[in-house]
């Protein structure tokens, strides 16, 4: 792929698991990667790892915390300046939020989750936006989302809205690009080997298994996957609609727990 051309990617929170691999498989296809971290040395570390696995990989690791509106706009203006367009924008980064259900969550800790995952998405996506129209480039941007948007579960009621928010902005992002050639799709994902499910027993690992059809979880690989189809001409004419990643996780109806308070 010739160098001047080279189509480029920013993804939000790519220091480690899904953020991270998204990173390496977008850059072993050719593209220029902006990868993100709320610390910049982290980011510097995460470029540092992508170019040892990709021989020639282009990376620029960037800070951004995505509740913080100023350093979006900066990390933005980042890229403008290094590469001049944008092709793709992956909003990976979140706040994850267990043991918070709607009795004992706190102004504080809604407002911590509403910020780095709804507002967080929102305005990278009018960062990227503005970015591509500006320099006339007819893009892709991917939310990532989550299952806990489609169901119910104990515990966590302040992540589950803003991924629902995230949602709601997907479908009205693409109305609003779609004049300007930028689709907007949400990826939601479910069932992924994350820290906190390396550090369960394989009895406890099972325990999950069992409530997911095909019994298998997703790797980051899986979903970089289908993040990467969802940027490319493959889906040129897919915008506003979502694709699930989640081993079917959102397909079946798991039994209610009374005794939710207990349940992590």
């Amino acid at each position: 792929m010739d160098q001047e051309i080279r189509p480029v990617v920013l993804v939000t929170g790519a220091t480690q698991f899904t953020g991270y691999t998204t990173a390496v498989y977008f850059s072993r296809k050719g593209y220029r990667v902006c990868i993100t971290s709320r610390s910049l040395e982290k980011a510097q570390e995460a470029a540092m790892r992508l170019q040892a696995e990709v021989p020639g990989a282009d990376v620029l690791p960037l800070a951004m915390n995505p509740s913080n509106v100023q350093e979006t706009y900066d990390a933005f203006g980042k890229v403008k300046d290094v590469y001049g367009r944008l092709d793709c924008f992956v909003a990976n980064a979140c706040a994850a939020c267990r043991f918070k259900n709607i009795l004992n969550t706190t102004e504080e800790e809604y407002d911590f989750i509403m910020d780095s995952n709804t507002k967080g998405y929102f305005f990278g996506t009018q960062a990227a936006a503005k970015l591509m129209i500006e320099t006339g480039v007819q893009g892709s941007i991917i939310l990532i989302g989550s299952v806990h948007s489609r169901g119910a579960l104990p515990n966590r009621i302040p992540y589950a809205i803003s991924k629902g928010g995230i949602e709601v902005l997907s479908r009205n992002a693409a109305y609003e690009l779609g004049k300007y050639g930028i689709r907007v799709n949400l990826l939601v994902a479910g069932a992924i080997v994350n820290q906190k499910f390396q550090e369960q027993t394989e009895e406890e690992k099972n325990a999950r298994r069992a409530n997911w059809p095909i019994g298998r979880e997703s790797y980051p690989e899986d979903i970089a996957k289908a993040i990467y189809f969802l940027a490319s001409d493959d889906a040129k004419t897919i915008t506003g609609t979502s694709l699930t990643v989640d081993s079917g996780v959102t397909a079946c109806l798991l039994k209610y727990e009374k005794e939710w308070e207990s349940i992590g």
